[in-house]
């Protein structure tokens, strides 16, 4: 038997009655070593649990077990179905374990809607520990333009639009997560001011040039993606471009996922690659549900500014 009371604890102590995306337990955060392998989220109004180690049929059944049955007696009214992922190894595979999931399945973040797929890739097509980024972007956004770099689903250019940005530029080489993007936006009820370019952004600055500069530009690229981007090979020449599409006030927000680039490696990278352009302000805060007890080896967002000494 495995003791899977922090799991509990967590799911008593989660704001499910706010219904929206929220992770619910933490465990790559290393707060719990045993259960260190495991999260929780909630997509309204579905639970998802994701173990990065293979889990046995019998510890699955006595963990999904435990989580559906408090699910159901004290959330029922919330949670109508449960969604196991096995992340471990070069397959991901995703089982509904209880209830049944939505067709079309959206969840609510403050006043943004997105689209989620919970059953058939790895991503589910918006990322819970980035909100305290997108909560960054829509407040900084008033009449900006805004350029968003690895878009993926566009999570970054909804909260811009919330925010009241003049215009938006989405890039990323995927057409499909492009196409989710474009639904996102037209969910939220934006049909104009937002572009979407399916290039290889490693190959596109010469358009971005034509179109900037930005007043806010992302940067949240993944961490690998097979054939076309290793962050900690590839991320410095995104950054020696960056100075090309800058004016005297652009802010950044410059994301790693990489547990082996700390803080500190990460300011030096850009540091070097952007020779002066611009500046450190402030790493964000975690997303709340996000403790994670080696801050190093957590998602790194960092807030920077066009340098002044560089005009």
């Amino acid at each position: 038997m495995h003791n899977f009371t922090p799991l509990i604890t967590a799911l008593e102590g989660a704001p499910l009655a706010n219904n929206e995306l929220c992770r619910v337990f933490h465990g790559r955060g290393h707060t719990t070593p045993q259960l260190s392998h495991l999260n929780i989220d909630f997509y309204p109004p579905c639970l998802f649990l994701v173990s990065y180690e293979e889990v046995d049929d019998q510890t699955l059944l006595q963990l999904s077990e435990l989580v559906w049955q408090w699910s159901q007696t004290h959330a029922k009214e919330l949670v109508t179905s449960l969604v196991f992922q096995q992340r471990a190894g070069l397959q991901t595979k995703n089982s509904l374990l209880y209830g049944e999931l939505p067709q079309p399945h959206t969840v609510k973040e403050g006043a943004a809607t997105f689209l989620v797929d919970l059953m058939s890739r790895q991503n589910t097509g918006i990322f819970p520990d980035m909100r305290s980024g997108r909560e960054f972007v829509q407040a900084q956004s008033k009449h900006a333009k805004v350029l968003n770099l690895f878009s993926y689903t566009c999570g970054f250019s909804v909260a811009a639009m919330h925010g009241g940005a003049d215009s938006v530029v989405n890039m990323d080489m995927n057409k499909g997560v492009l196409r989710t993007g474009k639904q996102n936006h037209q969910l939220n009820g934006f049909d104009r001011g937002v572009s979407f370019l399916p290039h290889d952004i490693l190959k596109s600055f010469g358009k971005l040039k034509k179109a900037g500069p930005f007043d806010l530009i992302i940067v949240d690229p993944p961490s690998f993606q097979k054939g076309s981007f290793i962050l900690t090979k590839d991320y410095q020449k995104v950054l020696r471009r960056l100075p090309e599409v800058l004016n005297s006030n652009t802010q950044l927000l410059l994301c790693a996922n990489s547990p082996e680039l700390s803080e500190e490696s990460f300011k030096m990278l850009i540091s070097e690659h952007t020779q002066g352009a611009i500046e450190f302000v402030k790493r964000l805060a975690p997303t709340q549900g996000f403790v994670d007890v080696d801050s190093d080896r957590s998602l790194k967002v960092l807030i920077y500014k066009t340098s002044q000494s560089s005009l």
